[in-house]
This record gives C-alpha cells, sequence and structure tokens, in this order.
C-alpha cells in the first residue's frame, strides 16, 4: 500500500477495488478503515489517524515523496530476482 493512497485516505475516501480507505475524522471518530478484498474474503481494518499521519511524516523526512526509486538499486534487485530463479 503506497504512501501517495494513505495521504489520499486521510483527506476523504480513497482506492478502489481490492483496497479502499476512509477516515472518519469529519464524524467527530479518529479512526482510519482500511478495507481489503479479495476473491478468499475481505477485512476491514481500524488504525488511529495520529498513528497514520505520524507514519507518513517519519517516512517522508527519511524518503520525500516522489523520490522512492532514487533509493533503489533495480540492477541489483533484478540480479538478486534472476539469481533466485
Amino acid at each position: 500500500m503506497g504512501r501517495d493512497l494513505l495521504a489520499d485516505g486521510l483527506r476523504g475516501s480513497a482506492g478502489c477495488g481490492d483496497i479502499r480507505i476512509w477516515s472518519a475524522v469529519s464524524r467527530g471518530d479518529q479512526g482510519m478503515y482500511i478495507a481489503l478484498g479479495s476473491p478468499a474474503g475481505t477485512a476491514l481494518l481500524e488504525v488511529p489517524v495520529q498513528d497514520v499521519r505520524t507514519f507518513l511524516e517519519n517516512t517522508e523526512a527519511l524518503v520525500p515523496r516522489g523520490t522512492e526509486s532514487g533509493h533503489i538499486d533495480w540492477d541489483l534487485e533484478l540480479a538478486n530476482l534472476f539469481a533466485k530463479g
């Protein structure tokens, strides 16, 4: 699940299909809800909105949004995948 999806879920309903996220803060609830679906079943998770905000702030301080791919050595990752065959 990407950080952009979590951030969008803080502002309103986000996602579609197998992953949907929304915050209920506007109704006085301090929870964020994450609905996960698959052919095998569904799950509804509730997490504190403040925990999601803190997570986003901390991860964006380490790796700013939009710079993620610059922190991955793609050649090394591909070599590892092919080596494991």
